[in-house]
């Protein structure tokens, strides 16, 4: 099974795939744009995203979900080490796990009888 099954087994909840359009703001001293981007992966919990720049982990976010004009809080949790097509994979979490942020229903996080 190796670190794919490990993996799975730390995540709180399921997995989506679905591209829902999103504005990511930087908070915090510097100035970077916001910028449009899309989502790749949605859970209750965060999100992978492609973003022009590689943040560290902590980095506090705001999004906006460009289909409901919902915002909230986020931080970075993980950015990948190289760009794809010049653009970064940011893991994001949202700060208040108990926002309908993206709309949609989730599948419930199925348990292990072992």
């Amino acid at each position: 099974m190796g670190s794919q099954g490990s993996l799975n087994e730390r995540r709180r909840g399921e997995r989506v795939l679905i591209r829902i359009p999103v504005t990511v703001r930087v908070l915090g001293p510097g100035e970077i744009p916001m910028e449009d981007t899309e989502t790749v992966v949605v859970s209750q919990y965060g999100a992978l995203l492609r973003f022009s720049r590689r943040l560290p982990p902590g980095t506090p976010l705001e999004i906006k979900n460009r289909f409901s004009n919902r915002v909230e809080k986020f931080r970075v949790v993980w950015s990948g080490e190289t760009a794809h097509e010049g653009r970064f994979d940011l893991g994001v979490e949202i700060l208040n796990s108990e926002s309908d942020f993206w709309g949609i229903r989730f599948p419930a996080k199925e348990r292990s009888s072992t």
